[in-house]
């Protein structure tokens, strides 16, 4: 071969390295599984975290927040590459302001109940994509139409709760409501969601959003107790007796010694794996 064909034949080869190099095509972000359990693999992000700036700094995200620790869960286990934004702190920040606005969660009216929960979940999902393959309900509480199909009870029991926190791949999430007594019961005012990563007889582990990681990982055993005797709930519709509910107390559940804290709603759910 002449120097000048040998020339051009290494020109040639250097243009096809340099084309290569510059055309390489970007990818999105691939979260590989991990492996742990739902305690290890769940988050114990802060719902007042000032970083985020939540509306009335965070006092109402719970619910999103909750939810939010879950999927990211859900997407570390079994590397659900498109379900959240990343599984980082900031991350985490973009993806509770996204679910706040799926569920429509408004610190003006005291936070989010579990219909619009319920709402703004399938819809989120299906956003990005995926499939919800269980959305289960069980809650005095009223739902819209469209969700009625979810709710397969009123009154959460304990060997459906045990059986959801043990799967791998459900989440599971507790709504404490808040009741103080009157002279004529007991009265709601507000609530509290938390996310549920084990069981063991009539205790479980949350991650509670109220508190900050580092308290998240050392306080976090919550333990249920059913009603005994009557327990008569004033509401707008006339009363109420919640006996048989159960009350939920522990370093994972902290609330004002006038407070009782019942089981008002449990929500569990899972995504078809692709």
């Amino acid at each position: 071969m002449n120097t000048r064909l040998l020339t051009r034949a290494l020109s040639a080869i250097l243009l096809t390295a340099g084309l290569a190099f510059f055309l390489v095509p970007t990818q999105s972000a691939v979260f590989a599984q991990q492996s742990g359990s739902k305690d290890d693999l769940t988050p114990t992000f802060w719902q007042r975290d000032p970083d985020a700036d939540f509306e009335d700094e965070g006092r109402m995200h719970c619910a999103p927040t909750a939810v939010s620790d879950g999927l990211i869960y859900l997407t570390k286990a079994y590397g659900m590459k498109r379900l959240v934004p990343g599984t980082g702190h900031k991350d985490q920040i973009s993806l509770i302001q996204q679910l706040a606005e799926e569920f429509g969660t408004d610190p003006s009216i005291g936070g989010t109940n579990p219909d619009k929960i319920l709402t703004g979940l399938r819809s989120y999902v299906e956003s990005k994509g995926y499939e919800l393959n269980r959305l289960e309900l069980k809650s005095w509480r009223g739902v819209s139409s469209a969700n009625k199909q979810f709710k397969i009870g009123t009154r959460p029991d304990l060997a459906w709760i045990r059986s959801a926190v043990g799967s791998k791949d459900a989440v599971v999430i507790f709504n404490f409501g808040w009741y103080h007594e009157t002279d004529d019961g007991y009265e709601r005012k507000g609530g509290h969601w938390v996310n549920v990563v084990g069981a063991s007889g009539n205790e479980f582990i949350v991650h509670n959003p109220i508190l900050p990681p580092e308290k998240q990982s050392d306080k976090k055993s919550v333990e249920l107790t059913a009603l005994g005797e009557d327990f008569i709930v004033s509401k707008d519709s006339g009363e109420a007796n919640m006996k048989g509910y159960y009350e939920g107390e522990g370093p994972g559940l902290p609330h004002g010694d006038t407070v009782t804290a019942i089981l008002d709603a449990v929500i569990v759910f899972s995504i078809k794996k692709q």
